[in-house]
C-alpha cells in the first residue's frame, strides 16, 4: 500500500512545481476610458443623486457623489497616471503639513504649495472631462433607446 501513494505524492508535487514555474496568464489591461460597467454605475449613482436630492436625503446624495467621483478617478488613473500620483503626493503633503519648524521659511514650502495647486486644478479640470464625457454618454444612450422604443409606435 505505501508503495502505491509515495508515487502519487511525488507526481502531485512535480505537477505542483511546474504550476508554479509556468508563466502567468496576462491579465487583460482597462482601456483608458471608461468600461461599459464604468459608464452603467455612473448613470446608476446619477440617478440615485437626482433622486436623493428631490427627496432630501442627504446620505444618499453624499454616497451617489462619492460614487461618481471615485468612477471619474479610477478612469483618470489609467489616462494620466502621472497626474493622479502627483496629486495623491499633494494631498499627502496637505494631511501631513510641512515639516520644517514655523519660524524657519523654506523656499521649497512655497513653490510646492503653488504646483499643488495648479495639480490639483489639472486635476479637476480633467475629472470633470471625463463626468461630462460619462453624462454625455450617458443622454446619448438614454436618447438612443427613447428613439428604438418611439420606432415601433403607430
Amino acid at each position: 500500500m505505501r508503495g502505491g501513494i509515495c508515487p502519487v505524492i511525488i507526481i502531485a508535487a512535480a505537477c505542483a512545481l511546474l504550476a508554479a514555474c509556468a508563466p502567468p496568464t496576462p491579465v487583460r489591461a482597462l482601456p483608458p476610458g471608461a468600461t461599459p460597467e464604468e459608464v452603467a454605475d455612473y448613470a446608476r449613482a446619477l440617478a440615485q443623486y437626482r433622486w436623493a436630492r428631490a427627496s432630501g436625503n442627504d446620505d444618499v446624495v453624499t454616497q451617489a457623489v462619492d460614487t461618481w467621483s471615485s468612477i471619474s478617478e479610477e478612469i483618470l488613473l489609467r489616462q494620466g497616471p502621472g497626474l493622479f500620483d502627483a496629486r495623491m503626493v499633494c494631498e499627502r503633503y496637505r494631511v501631513a503639513g510641512p515639516k520644517d519648524p514655523p519660524d524657519e521659511r523654506s523656499t521649497f514650502a512655497p513653490q510646492f504649495v503653488r504646483d499643488c495647486q495648479h495639480i490639483d486644478r489639472r486635476y479637476n479640470q480633467a475629472t470633470s472631462a471625463i463626468r461630462r464625457n460619462l453624462e454625455e454618454r450617458i443622454a446619448a444612450a438614454d436618447l438612443a433607446t427613447v428613439a428604438q422604443a418611439g420606432g415601433g409606435r403607430p
